[in-house]
């Protein structure tokens, strides 16, 4: 449960302006530079093989592996199909195998301009010759994921061909496409949207929405201001990976937005502290950074915990929310109605599920935060969660499933310390339970060490970290 002197010390914007000026310049300009605006293609091979100089004429197009060996001499192709990324400019492009074995030599991708070549027809007797080096490895370790960079070959939409070699006498084996585990190699293609395009969400909807089961990540917009707390910079144990960022900054919320999206993420849970507030101020934002994608922002409603609101404070609040956020292309909502979320305190009853029922005259998509004994109240919302960051994993029958990755509050002991390997056996759990809700527990609480927004501390080599790699599996195998 976040603590009551954070939850004080965030509605409280006269403070945070003072604290932005003594700490924000100081450290803006270390900030690293961004793009306007990335989203991440992931592409399946289209066909793969590999060819053996000891059996020239057997054809291996339909193997679960892909091989690389120099004695004999055992090479896999690869082809993938680079497409609709709408005119946007090519930022970066990494090639992904998962492992299924080791080797301390490493292995290479070359360039292959040949597209001749067919899955169920290639063997070393016709296999065309590999180009020159694109990008190489030096080691590969079972069961851990190999990213290569191959931004250098692919530059633009198009079909592009990849031959995997190695100098080693130690036979190497990746997943091929035929595996069924969610380990299939993969291309990721980072593009660059110019900030001139008017942006138009995939599959052409002005108004698409998820359905259920729906994975959403709990998000902190009070950053730069919350990186200063108690005296204390940064109010963090950690490092993470885009410094110590401003939410005002368009650049992070769309880098966010396509971290989020890798871990399969399809909604943020932003925090709101009420009308004016400065958590208030950076929710335009964050809709139009959602604008030409398939990502959408619902509120998680904090004053809750700092009292017991009255109906017509919640009907004056939610009448505010539709008519400001509601209707936004990038609001999540579920049959029309706009998604909030409610945080509470632990002295919340049936007596909050009255007033917001109460209060709800707008039809908002209301998801209480539960109680002992929330079954039982008279008053139900639309569905119920848990915010228990220091429990690993909690599930509230069909509403919801939630997952944790670690607790530790800066100044405090660690309350829930991090675990990859747990962590992945959650994600699992919480794709198997089918809850309504599937909630990470967070993507940006870096203050109680609840993040799993990349950082330096569980770096991975997809440049998204542990946490997010596993999400992006669905825990099919062990984050990298």
């Amino acid at each position: 449960m976040r603590s009551k002197s954070i939850q004080l010390w965030v509605s409280l914007p006269v403070l945070a302006a003072v604290l932005l000026g003594t700490t924000w310049a100081a450290h803006a300009a270390s900030r690293q530079s961004l793009p306007e605006a990335t989203t991440s293609y992931t592409f399946a091979p289209v066909a793969d093989a590999y060819v053996i100089q000891s059996y020239p004429a057997a054809n291996y197009g339909s193997a679960t592996v892909l091989r690389a060996d120099n004695v004999p001499v055992t090479r896999s192709y690869l082809r993938f199909n680079v497409s609709g990324l709408k005119g946007a400019a090519i930022q970066s492009a990494r090639l992904r195998f998962h492992a299924e074995s080791s080797n301390t030599t490493g292995m290479s991708v070359r360039a292959l301009s040949n597209n001749a070549w067919t899955e169920a027809g290639i063997t070393y007797n016709n296999s065309p010759a590999a180009g020159s080096v694109i990008s190489s490895v030096q080691s590969v370790v079972s069961g851990a994921w190999i990213s290569l960079n191959v931004s250098s070959y692919v530059k633009s939409q198009g079909t592009f061909n990849f031959v995997v070699t190695t100098s080693s006498s130690t036979n190497i084996k990746l997943s091929s496409r035929h595996v069924t585990d969610g380990s299939a190699p993969r291309l990721v293609v980072t593009v660059t949207t110019p900030s001139t395009a008017t942006p138009t969400p995939p599959g052409g909807s002005t108004d698409w929405q998820p359905s259920f089961p729906i994975r959403a990540a709990f998000y902190y917009p009070w950053f730069p201001e919350a990186w200063t707390q108690k005296g204390i910079y940064p109010y963090t144990n950690y490092t993470p990976k885009l410094g110590f960022y401003s939410n005002r900054d368009a650049a992070i919320l769309h880098q966010h937005i396509a971290m989020m999206q890798y871990g399969g993420i399809q909604a943020g849970i932003a925090s709101w502290w009420g009308q004016g507030s400065q958590e208030d101020g950076k929710i335009a934002a964050l809709l139009n950074a959602a604008s030409g994608t398939h990502f959408r922002w619902a509120l998680y409603y904090e004053p809750e915990s700092l009292g017991d609101p009255s109906a017509g404070q919640i009907q004056g609040d939610l009448t505010y929310i539709k008519s400001r956020y509601g209707k936004a292309p990038g609001f999540l909502r579920i049959n029309g109605k706009f998604v909030v979320f409610v945080y509470s305190d632990g002295k919340d009853g049936c007596g909050m599920a009255d007033r917001w029922k109460q209060g709800n005259t707008v039809g908002a998509y209301v998801v209480l935060k539960v109680f002992n004994g929330y079954l039982n109240c008279a008053s139900q919302p639309d569905s119920w969660h848990q915010y228990s960051p220091a429990v690993a994993a909690d599930q509230q029958g069909k509403f919801s499933y939630s997952i944790s990755p670690g607790f530790w509050l800066k100044g405090d002991t660690v309350r829930l310390a991090r675990n990859a390997t747990r962590w992945t056996q959650n994600v699992k759990d919480m794709v198997a339970s089918g809850a309504n809700w599937q909630l990470v527990t967070t993507f940006s609480e870096w203050g109680e060490g609840t993040a799993v927004e990349p950082a330096a501390q569980w770096s991975s080599v997809s440049g998204y970290g542990q946490y997010l790699d596993a999400l992006h599996t669905n825990g099919k195998m062990p984050a990298p």
